[in-house]
């Protein structure tokens, strides 16, 4: 497909939290091909909260409602808002009634997906990591493209900036960081009294680490363990502070979840907990992480291998920065 004739090119994205980090190579680089041309279709609140860095000719926020055949939303106000189209794009592992409807009103253009409706039609390979999956809507279109040159940090406006060193500011001069994150589904989640022996020994060895608990839900850490080098903003500060805490923070720790996603894109050392999902797939890409994996449930992940990962972590960070 010759690129330069494509002048009016949508992509539509939407699914969980993370996926929307995960997908950020993906849609810079079709960004990038398409420079003030492409057009993106997102759930209401996506673009300014993910994707306020990059320019698009139009941004279609839509409700879109979850089902048993993927998201519907209403295509008639897409289209009068977006159309005409002469490439559609799909990052999505799901495909509905309304992603049809959207091809029959767009009258049908070329198109890129992960479905049979689309007229490339692409694997949908679960045993690569899920952002070089979505990576392979722009290698369709130019097989030259690089994932690491897509992988920057995600933008945070400065606003949210401020307030997430104001809270740092608040700690001792000396402090070091360990941002947590320890809620998402039940079944990734790893037992809360494991968690609590794990600060606690993380904590006594490392007096100058405070844990920042981020998320909805700190599972009582702070309580339990009646710290001062443990604080919870849990629900307290917008999300684009949280991710801005990360983005700062010398350790990360956390389960498979939209927070370990940040701190992979930020490059901020960690270790990430997994139990029914697969760390190939949901892991670290490019920041120096490990993965502790349980191949199944939860409970089976030992505290001492979590503790010895983040030993592990600390020191190669020591020895990279020592050599820097």
């Amino acid at each position: 497909m010759r690129m330069l004739k494509v002048r009016r090119p949508v992509v539509i994205f939407s699914n969980g939290l993370g996926d929307h980090l995960v997908n950020l190579p993906a849609l810079r680089a079709l960004a990038s091909l398409f420079p003030g041309r492409l057009a993106l279709i997102c759930e209401t609140g996506a673009h300014q909260t993910f994707f306020s860095g990059l320019h698009f000719r139009d941004v279609c926020e839509v409700e879109m409602e979850i089902s048993g055949k993927g998201k519907l939303f209403d295509a008639e106000t897409v289209a009068a808002r977006l159309a005409p189209c002469d490439l559609l794009l799909s990052l999505n592992p799901w495909h509905s009634p309304s992603v049809d409807r959207l091809m029959e009103l767009f009258r049908h253009p070329p198109s890129i997906g992960f479905f049979p409706p689309f007229d490339t039609t692409l694997e949908r390979d679960f045993s690569k990591h899920s952002a070089k999956l979505a990576f392979d809507v722009p290698l369709t279109l130019d097989a030259s493209l690089r994932i690491e040159d897509f992988t920057a940090p995600p933008e945070i406006p400065r606003e949210f900036q401020r307030q997430a060193e104001r809270i740092l500011n608040s700690l001792p001069a000396n402090a070091r960081v360990l941002t947590l994150h320890v809620d998402t589904q039940p079944e990734k989640m790893w037992p809360r009294p494991k968690f609590h022996r794990l600060l606690d020994r993380f904590l006594t060895r490392h007096p100058h680490f405070h844990a920042l608990i981020l998320g909805l839900d700190d599972q009582g850490l702070e309580q339990a363990l009646a710290s001062d080098r443990v604080i919870s903003y849990c629900n307290e500060v917008p999300k684009a502070t949280a991710l801005s805490l990360v983005s700062k923070s010398s350790l990360f720790l956390g389960v498979d979840s939209f927070f370990l996603h940040a701190a992979d894109l930020f490059r901020i050392p960690g270790v990430a907990l997994f139990g029914p999902t697969d760390p190939v797939e949901w892991g670290f890409l490019v920041a120096p992480g490990k993965h502790i994996s349980a191949n199944g449930s939860m409970k089976a992940v030992k505290v001492n291998d979590v503790l010895s990962a983040m030993e592990s972590v600390l020191e190669e960070e020591k020895l990279r920065s020592a050599s820097a």
